[in-house]
């Protein structure tokens, strides 16, 4: 079984050729207390029997200058795919001849890409896969955006931070959840991820660690944290969750 982690988050310890560029918000600090490099990710995988990842911007850490995310994915191009955040779409095509597969509409304050239509045709038209970053009080302007644009897919990082209520957006077929440890850890694991898989089923759920952003544990206990939360499913849902709708949404990973 291919084990594929969705949503890791990488550092470079060379501050001269990546400059960080600190968000001016709370959060960030894991950027300078727990940062962890690509060569470092690579180790902690094979360690934790995680065969492939994707390296998701950084956005406290780097805006939206990609180099470190692009130059990471491009060491080790058979083990990683990556998911790039832009301020203006005509920066995606070149993006996407690096490698990039993916593009991040970070909407913690709602509006914003999700809102420009520019960037949607470009997702749709260079076949990337979206990566939707928001809050709870935001999620209604998600789903309206989702339903404008049932062609593209969209993988919504952290269930929205919203767990208990996501499945009333069940009906948006084009929607596909991140379950990570902030939603793992809201309950209890087994029950939180099988209310989701009845609700949205296996096939539209990624596991993602949010490591190293998420530090408070090492590696391998988040990983650990996901084979236990599906060890209650059927053999194929955990095939699904732990790997396989990650394959089938970035398949350049397999």
């Amino acid at each position: 079984m291919l084990v594929v982690d969705s949503h890791t988050h990488v550092i470079a310890d060379d501050h001269q050729r990546y400059p960080l560029q600190l968000a001016d918000y709370p959060g960030v600090e894991w950027v300078r207390e727990a940062p962890v490099t690509v060569d470092e990710l690579v180790g902690e995988m094979a360690r934790a029997g995680v065969d492939r990842a994707l390296l998701v911007q950084a956005q406290g850490g780097y805006g939206t200058d990609n180099s470190y995310l692009v130059d990471a994915r491009a060491a080790y191009p058979e083990r990683f795919g990556a998911v790039a955040i832009v301020e203006d779409a005509a920066e995606l095509e070149a993006l996407a001849a690096s490698g990039v597969g993916g593009v991040r509409f970070f909407a913690i304050a709602g509006g914003g890409p999700l809102q420009d239509e520019a960037m949607w045709d470009a997702a749709r038209g260079l076949g990337l896969r979206v990566s939707a970053a928001t809050v709870p009080e935001h999620l209604e302007a998600v789903g309206e955006a989702l339903a404008h644009h049932p062609d593209v897919v969209v993988a919504l990082d952290h269930c929205g931070f919203a767990p208990d209520t996501i499945g009333r957006f069940a009906h948006l077929s084009n929607l596909y959840l991140k379950v990570t440890p902030h939603v793992l850890d809201s309950g209890d694991p087994e029950a939180t991820l099988e209310r989701l898989v009845g609700q949205f089923g296996a096939d539209r759920l990624l596991w993602g660690s949010d490591y190293s952003q998420t530090h408070d544990r090492p590696y391998a206990v988040l990983v650990d944290q996901a084979r236990t939360a599906c060890r209650g499913l059927t053999q194929r849902e955990q095939a699904r969750f732990l790997g396989g709708t990650a394959l089938e949404l970035w398949p350049e990973l397999a």
